[in-house]
């Protein structure tokens, strides 16, 4: 006796979080062109329960449909094609009835059997991890999406949905790698890149986590992929809350926040403004709150607005006037720290080549930090776009945090067009 599985059907499950799954039709048999339908051999008393049960399946009485597949089911003896039968049929109905812990025991049950087509089983496997998925079990669902990637290693749709759950199970090292992997696989199999949703979520995974090394690779990867305002804003955001930064380094983080694009709102353009009115540098802050008021993120009609703009333009004038004789006695002072300090200047000026040449004599004459010369160097060099000479520039930046904020420079400076 041959019986075909007359309802095909698929239902389209909507899941919690991020792990966006959905049933997979499923067939008991298949039919290809010139071949015969797949045919089973049913046990004796087993076959005219089969038959009853899918007679009433094709009259929508699935209560009849189900009470005839459970006798079958308590049939002694059943073999391989008994248990296909029967799983398929419980499927139909469930389907039918939208009862998914019937679907989820006929899908078992066919497994089981050992009958399920070769090139079925993954829909299966995924199905049952869907269903766990939908119902709470994540334990289940995270067996199952693993059983089903063993099969089909390049699904990183269910990869990205299997790092949902390892961070359920706060198996997040597991989960960030997960994300990882998932994106790596997309973008080799796809020739496209990742959602951007993908990196944003393993950053968040990392962060929130606590996951040192997980976090800067995440931030990293973020901004190379989808290198836009708020990503920047969100990585030196981290950057800046998860490192002890002191003034200088968090000054130079709010450069490149301000060249990416991301500073936004008032607390961002009035702390640089602030801090480098604080450092010395009314030019770099008079450009800042320039920016600020046009972008509509500073009011000057604000006293504590208003005040710090008038300090900053009251200082431009002298202070840019005298630069020539802060870069003579720079060239004769004993050490270097004078010519870093007009270096900065003329950095806020925009004066990058004047810059670039006040830093080197501060490295030459010594008594300065190199690591905080060489990110200005580099600063100074991008800015101007001298790519390769600010890529020698960063690179040379070995303490930490500083080597990390280089880093993030660079990846801002391959960037640019």
């Amino acid at each position: 006796m041959m019986i075909r599985w007359m309802g095909r059907a698929a239902a389209a499950l909507l899941l919690a979080a991020s792990a966006g799954a959905a049933l997979e039709p499923v067939a008991a048999q298949r039919q290809q062109k010139g071949s015969a339908a797949q045919r089973f051999k049913f046990s004796k008393d087993v076959q005219p329960l089969l038959a009853q049960a899918q007679k009433a399946q094709q009259a929508n009485d699935h209560a009849a449909a189900i009470g005839f597949l459970n006798q079958a089911d308590a049939t002694p003896n059943k073999n391989a094609d008994d248990n296909y039968m029967i799983g398929m049929l419980r499927i139909n109905s469930g389907l039918g009835t939208n009862d998914n812990a019937l679907i989820e025991k006929g899908l078992e049950q066919a497994l089981a059997s050992g009958r399920v087509p070769a090139e079925d089983q993954g829909k299966f496997i995924r199905n049952l991890g869907s269903l766990a998925l939908q119902r709470g079990d994540n334990a289940k669902a995270a067996q199952q999406f693993d059983r089903y990637l063993a099969m089909n290693p390049e699904d990183a749709d269910v990869m990205a949905e299997t790092a949902e759950l390892h961070r359920r199970a706060n198996d997040n090292v597991r989960a960030v790698a997960t994300l990882q992997k998932a994106i790596a696989t997309k973008e080799r199999v796809s020739g496209a890149k990742a959602d951007e949703s993908w990196y944003r979520r393993t950053l968040a995974i990392a962060y929130d986590a606590n996951l040192g090394a997980q976090i800067v690779a995440a931030s990293e990867a973020l901004v190379k992929a989808y290198p836009n305002p708020t990503n920047w804003r969100d990585v030196l955001l981290i950057f800046r809350e998860t490192q002890r930064l002191d003034d200088q380094t968090n000054l130079d983080a709010l450069r490149l926040a301000r060249v990416a694009k991301a500073l936004a709102g008032e607390r961002d353009y009035f702390e640089f403004a602030e801090t480098a009115t604080m450092r010395g540098l009314p030019g770099e802050a008079k450009a800042v709150i320039d920016e600020g008021v046009a972008a509509g993120a500073l009011q000057l009609s604000k006293p504590v607005i208003r005040e710090l703009n008038t300090a900053a333009t009251s200082r431009v004038g002298a202070d840019k006037a005298g630069l020539p004789v802060a870069e003579k006695e720079s060239r004769t002072a004993k050490n270097g720290r004078p010519a870093l300090g007009t270096g900065d200047a003329f950095l806020g000026y925009g004066q990058y080549d004047k810059a670039v040449e006040m830093y080197r004599l501060a490295l030459q004459k010594g008594g300065v930090d190199p690591d905080v010369v060489n990110t200005r160097i580099g600063i100074a060099l991008a800015r101007k776009g001298d790519k390769a000479g600010a890529e020698a520039a960063f690179s040379a930046v070995k303490g930490s945090p500083r080597n990390q904020l280089a880093r993030y420079w660079q990846i801002w400076t391959s960037q640019r067009g």
